[in-house]
């Protein structure tokens, strides 16, 4: 990859390029193709991501706090240890939207009426997080707290939650069928529909 520290928003397409260090607050980067690039402790708080497209990027100890993502398209991108809260998810562009989260912070972030099936959240901090009206088959939340998380109308079939902690979802409210949980979730959600199990 190159490296650059000039102005990000100089060119409509980048391909292979590493953005490392320095502060964008509320920069307008509407309309750009990123490819194969990585952004590095970028300070992107309140960005214009809107109309852009992002394809096998990697996004590291960035803050994106309430970035504008309307209308953009994510394909294969990673982000890590990234701040991502308050982002509104559910107008991203395309029907495909493969991303992984890894120890990420996603408090308030919003994901509605979008295909997140087989979607990653390791060790992340998803506080009050909504999910509403998503397809979350076989999605995974290894050791992600989710205190607060709200999911309604949510398709959970296979999904992985059995080392996620600090959840409440209701079994009459989103689809459960091969969902893993952990034993004590497993145990409240049979006590919330009237199941007795014997200790």
């Amino acid at each position: 990859m190159a490296k650059t520290t000039g102005k990000i928003s100089d060119a409509e397409e980048l391909e292979g390029v590493v953005f490392s260090e320095g502060d964008l607050d509320a920069v307008d980067l509407r309309g750009k193709y990123f490819r194969d690039c990585r952004f590095e402790n970028l300070r992107l708080t309140e960005v214009v991501l809107t109309d852009c497209t992002f394809e096998d990027c990697i996004f590291e100890s960035c803050d994106l706090t309430m970035a504008n993502v309307r209308a953009t398209a994510f394909h294969g991108v990673v982000f890590l240890r990234c701040k991502l809260m308050g982002i509104d998810w559910t107008d991203v562009r395309g029907l495909i939207f493969t991303v992984s989260f890894e120890g990420c912070n996603l408090t308030h972030a919003t994901f509605a009426k979008r295909n997140l099936c087989g979607l990653v959240f390791r060790e992340c901090r998803a506080h009050h997080t909504t999910f509403v009206e998503v397809d979350l088959r076989q999605a995974v939340f290894a050791g992600t707290d989710l205190e607060g998380a709200r999911f309604l109308d949510t398709d959970l079939r296979e999904a992985d939650l059995s080392s996620a902690r600090n959840y409440d979802i209701d079994p009459r409210g989103n689809r459960l069928k091969k969902t893993k949980f952990s034993q004590e979730a497993a145990l409240a959600l049979a006590a919330e529909m009237g199941v007795i199990v014997p200790r």
